[in-house]
């Protein structure tokens, strides 16, 4: 397959339980089985998502309900300024995700690149969704930490190539205490106009978004960048 896609990360704010001035550590990795291109959903391709053997949680794409974005158009300042004053009421873990909640990040690239999370205290595992083989752009918090977004992007016009869509959104409802079974999906919005870039949280209702809609090219040159405000309605 054309190799096209720039690297990804997860951008979790990473802070540690009960300290200050934390610093940066790696989430506990456990060995996973490579879930096959059969699990992708391809073009004219679907897949559904089921829970295996109650160890690992798939949740098909109908058990989410459709997004309508309702998109201001913001500035540059404008999305570095609500960027800057994200934060969420919860403390994060070095597993990346909420301290106490028994539950980390787990992340495993072989040729496609597939993201989990994963109690501690069992061997259950939840698959993030991703279409695309570059696996999750980015895993979000709301700044109350009773949601979480996912988010993944194709990096040019090409994708009809490849997939379906050129980006996607996922949100799960988040309650903590009870393990995996506290994240719920809620809500997925898919687009084939553009790629996203980043985003961040302005509130529990509304996201911001960097996207572009030319091609990022794969020697680093630059695109040129839109910035939206969009409230997330089902």
């Amino acid at each position: 397959m054309k190799q096209v896609f720039h690297i990804l990360t997860i951008t979790f704010l990473l802070t540690a339980c009960n300290q200050n001035n934390p610093t940066i550590s790696s989430a506990k990795v456990d060995s996973f089985t490579i879930i096959s291109d059969r699990l992708k959903k391809r073009k004219n391709d679907t897949i559904e998502r089921k829970i295996v053997d109650d160890s690992l949680i798939f949740y098909s794409d109908s058990l989410y309900i459709d997004l309508k974005l309702n998109y201001t158009e913001i500035s540059k300042n404008e999305f570095q300024s609500y960027k800057r004053k994200y934060k969420t009421s919860c403390v994060l873990d070095s597993g990346h995700f909420i301290c106490g909640s028994d539950l980390y990040i787990s992340r495993d690239c072989n040729e496609i690149c597939e993201t989990y999370l994963a109690e501690r205290t069992t061997n259950r595992k939840m698959f993030m969704p991703s279409n695309y083989d570059a696996g999750i752009l980015s895993m979000l918090l709301s700044p109350a930490c009773n949601q979480l977004i996912v988010c993944s992007s194709y990096d040019g016009p090409d994708y009809v190539d490849y997939y379906e869509f050129r980006a996607e959104i996922f949100v799960f409802s988040v309650t903590t205490g009870i393990g995996l079974n506290g994240i719920k999906p809620t809500s997925k919005y898919f687009t084939k106009d553009w790629s996203i870039e980043d985003l961040t949280w302005v509130n529990e209702k509304t996201i911001a978004l960097k996207i572009y809609e030319g091609t990022r090219g794969g020697d680093g040159s630059e695109v040129l960048h839109k910035y939206f405000k969009a409230v997330l309605n089902k």
